[in-house]
């Protein structure tokens, strides 16, 4: 193979560093059109590798080829789905170049679309044997992260997690990892994860975007390794739990059998720009008109360095046409008349280096929107959001709400008063194609992950993250939307439920060192056995809300060992209809803060002292989660097997669960109270109930008649509150006569608001 030496043109800026000992020895561009042959083009010695998943059946294909890639200038992308017990992949066979053993470089671009724990990008290591050779690259622990595990069959592994939280909007990202074990440097295991986001990309831009260790535990690889090199599944098959929905892109293996295989961080920045070639040979590529009548004419113009060794225009329906005689002085043209919508391709080759640009004209259809995203899903009301989109062959393009003319423009900048759903409209002469993206506002705090069981989108496997990319798992739990039995003090449209036994939703772990949780629950059932309603980090490190007949309980662990054990009486509170649960840890402080508040007027409070750890175990709503939902005993709580372990039994939650709500900080006294105030809708009691106040008149200075339901001989309080968080006895209590009492009460003075409540209390 010869060595890649030709012009490169940089961004302005970007010092030229050309690889020129970097050895490509597996390359994959993933440029093949749809209608090309199954088999899936090496560029340097012909490994093809086979599509697993791919079918001329929509009903069952996995793999969409063609897919748009990170920039124009790397082609196209193979974009991999999966369904339980069913998915895509790329089997790229036992071949040495696809099976590195020390001293590489793995790298490739990728477009996730959703996040599990430990998706796989690359296996080749087969289960969780210690005692075998490979490399894994996943998602992680949290499946929003990449992570590398090597294994060299010596019974250990290195591996690392790279910082970076990936995002599932459309974004585009550029992945290296770098190997040697014999390194001394303390660098030997390198990953790198660099958002593209259109900017020209130097060796700075890669360097602050790699995480480097030493390789601690392992040495070279072995080959063989312990299963063939696939892409985007954990089996051959595509079948298993760990498929990915993902897009990739140039897939490309360096060197594995000297030095020259671990590259510099300003290869890997060539690389990142213009692909495994690190030379941008096709510098432009463009058409007159992205939307022609069938048959009508549209004009292709392209620029090119020269020199260059070929340079054809592929149609993707068989015709090509040979550039290079279309070409003089580096720039070129030519006229094409589609008669349907058609992607063109057009591959410059000299020597080792290949670029592949592509465009679409649209022809006798509407025009495409390939996107439309917000860069935040939920902000406060009043703050900004960047909506940005994507559109092919339109005339015209218009935002909705106001008929915004947005027409030449890929991005606009929106104030979101209240949670607004914007339509884009994309129109040309054969019709208009629309898309939609929602923007939640709150007053209040903004969660880092906020799941609401009402929003449509869900589904009974998968209760979306509508802020973060973690997204609960279903596991047997029922979703009921619109409500089967309504909530008359709520705004609550839907919610997820159990009936009891080993179900859950399960996510990954929560590990903000300051955090805030916010559950929205009805219990339908409750005994003096408590069930867990939610928890997180399992008994490693970890906190969970439990609830019986009586209490809620308040479990937290560090280190295997419980740590709070905080039992809150719900005496006083009304669970008729759906309440809220926050419970707040600073684990730099060890303050636990609780607040717990019905609908129906009623607050409780508690706090404590306690030093709870978040991280490690997944979480989990409805039951316990570790080990598999409700697996082992000694999985919450700091719980063990030791027979005085209490509570002595746990079951899962009997109920629903209408929001839960994720903050990555404290929240304050007045967030609480407006995130509550976002969903509850009254805070009377229902008329006829015990202690209902059934009438009130206040004589608009300090003093105010209450009527209320009571019975004869029993004692009652009417307290003040001027925050629904703090009450205070007004007078001391009454003692009841009939079935109905009446008193005036003095308030304290110049209050514009206040709520007043009845609550039974012992004889004094």
């Amino acid at each position: 193979m010869k060595s890649i030496v030709s012009k490169l043109l940089l961004p302005l800026g970007m010092a030229a560093a050309l690889p020129v000992s970097a050895k490509l020895v597996a390359w994959y561009p993933l440029d093949e059109s749809p209608a090309a042959a199954t088999t899936v083009a090496e560029n340097v010695v012909g490994n093809s590798a086979t599509m697993i998943g791919h079918d001329p059946d929509p009903a069952f294909n996995f793999i969409e080829r063609g897919y748009p890639s990170a920039s124009q200038a790397l082609g196209t992308s193979y974009r991999i789905s999966k369904l339980d017990g069913a998915g895509g992949a790329l089997d790229l066979g036992t071949d040495e170049a696809v099976q590195p053993t020390d001293k590489f470089t793995y790298t490739f671009f990728f477009q996730p679309t959703s996040f599990d724990m430990f998706d796989r990008y690359l296996e080749s290591q087969a289960t969780n044997t210690q005692d075998q050779d490979g490399l894994r690259i996943d998602s992680g622990g949290t499946g929003d992260r990449v992570r590398v595990l090597i294994r060299d069959n010596s019974g250990v592994n290195t591996q690392a997690t790279h910082p970076l939280v990936l995002k599932n909007d459309g974004t585009w990202y550029f992945c290296a990892f770098r190997y040697d074990s014999a390194n001394t440097e303390g660098n030997g295991f390198r990953i790198t994860v660099l958002e593209i986001d259109g900017t020209p990309i130097d060796e700075a831009a890669i360097i602050s975007a790699t995480i480097s260790q030493e390789t601690i535990n392992t040495g070279a690889i072995g080959y063989p390794h312990a299963l063939q090199t696939i892409i985007g599944s954990e089996t051959p098959n595509g079948g298993g739990a760990n498929g990915t929905n993902t897009a990739f892109d140039e897939l490309a293996f360096y060197d594995n059998s000297d030095s020259n295989g671990v590259l510099s961080d300003a290869q890997l920045a060539t690389g990142a720009n213009f692909g495994p070639s690190a030379v941008e040979l096709i510098t432009g590529f463009s058409t007159d008109r992205e939307n022609v009548s069938p048959g009508n004419p549209a004009t292709l113009s392209w620029t090119i360095t020269q020199p260059f060794d070929s340079l054809v225009l592929d149609d993707g329906n068989g015709n090509v046409t040979d550039a290079a005689p279309l070409t003089t002085a580096g720039a070129g043209s030519t006229m094409v008349s589609p008669t349907e919508t058609t992607t063109y391709y057009l591959k410059g080759i000299n020597g080792d280096v290949q670029n592949v640009h592509v465009l679409k004209i649209i022809s006798g259809a509407a025009p495409e929107i390939t996107s439309f995203t917000s860069s935040v899903p939920i902000i406060p009301s009043g703050g900004t959001a960047d909506l940005n989109w994507v559109v092919v062959g339109a005339d015209s393009i218009t935002l909705d709400p106001g008929m915004i003319d947005v027409t030449g423009t890929s991005t606009t900048t929106v104030t979101v008063t209240e949670t607004t759903t914007y339509t884009l409209s994309a129109t040309n002469g054969f019709g208009t194609t629309t898309a939609q993206v929602s923007v939640s506002a709150v007053n209040g705090a903004v969660p880092a992950h906020r799941y609401v069981a009402g929003t449509e989108t869900n589904t009974e496997g998968t209760w979306l993250d509508e802020v973060g990319t973690k997204n609960i798992r279903g596991i047997g739990i029922l979703r009921s939307a619109p409500l089967a039995t309504p909530s008359p003090n709520t705004n609550l449209t839907g919610t997820y439920q159990a009936e009891g036994g080993n179900v859950a939703g399960t996510v990954g772990p929560y590990q903000f060192p300051e955090a805030t949780f916010e559950i929205w629950i009805r219990p339908a059932e409750l005994t003096e056995e408590y069930q867990v309603a939610f928890e997180t980090g399992g008994g490693q490190n970890g906190l969970g809300i439990l609830i019986n007949q009586d209490n809620l309980l308040f479990l937290g662990s560090t280190l295997n060992a419980r740590t709070l054990d905080l039992e809150v009486p719900l005496n006083g509170l009304n669970l008729d209809d759906f309440f809220q649960i926050v419970v707040s840890n600073n684990s730099e402080t060890d303050a636990v803060e609780v607040t717990i508040r019905d609908t129906f007027g009623n607050v409780v409070t508690a706090s404590a002292t306690a030093d709870v750890t978040l991280g490690g175990n997944s979480g989990t709503v409805f039951f316990y989660g570790s080990g598999g939902a409700g697996g082992s005993v000694n999985n919450l709580g700091g719980r063990t097997e030791i027979p005085e372990a209490l509570p002595a039994v746990l079951n899962s939650f009997v109920g629903e669960i209408a929001i839960l709500n994720v903050y990555d900080r404290i929240l304050t006294t007045e967030e609480i109270a407006a995130a509550f105030g976002s969903v509850a809708t009254t805070t009377a009691p229902p008329s006829g109930g015990p202690n209902a106040i059934t009438a009130i008149s206040y004589d608009g200075v300090s003093a105010v008649t209450l009527t209320w339901n009571s019975k004869s001989g029993e004692n009652y309080d009417a307290e003040f509150s001027a925050d629904l968080e703090n009450w205070f006895p007004i007078e001391d209590p009454v003692e009841a006569t009939e079935a109905t009492t009446t008193k005036a009460f003095n308030i304290p003075p110049n209050r514009p608001e206040f709520f007043l409540r009845i609550i039974g209390v012992p004889a004094p």
